[in-house]
């Protein structure tokens, strides 16, 4: 299959200034960030101070045991703040998962991914 067939279109990748990295960033969104909540999973938000919205991951192991399960709920994540990036106020998003999110069929979790993103949408639209 042909490299240029795979690529995303224009604006909605997933480049490192769309990603938190340094723990600062999460612990400042942790200690000053709203919660939403959405069935087994949570976001944070934070009004960010960088001209595009950022997404940081935290899927504990305490809550979702298996690797496998903890890197499928990343990726859906992942894939939905790619598709709904564009939607999103400048704001530093983490996402979290509740224990029993390793449990949901890929359909569930899409949906459940959907929901929590148009509730986080909603929320900070004013932020």
């Amino acid at each position: 299959m042909n490299q240029t067939t795979l690529a995303s279109p224009e604006g909605f990748g997933f480049p490192v200034e769309s990603r938190l990295t340094k723990p600062g960033d999460f612990t400042r969104v942790f200690q000053a960030g709203k919660r939403i909540h959405c069935d087994l999973l949570m976001a944070v938000t934070h009004s960010g101070e960088t001209p595009c919205p950022r997404l940081g991951l935290a899927i504990a192991k305490r809550q979702i045991h298996r690797s496998h399960e903890r890197n499928r709920i990343k990726r859906q994540a992942r894939e939905q703040f790619r598709l709904n990036q564009g939607r999103l106020p400048q704001i530093d998003l983490i996402i979290m998962a509740k224990n029993g999110a390793d449990r949901l069929s890929a359909l569930e979790l899409r949906t459940m991914m959907n929901q929590l993103f148009d509730k986080v949408i909603t929320r900070c639209a004013g932020s």
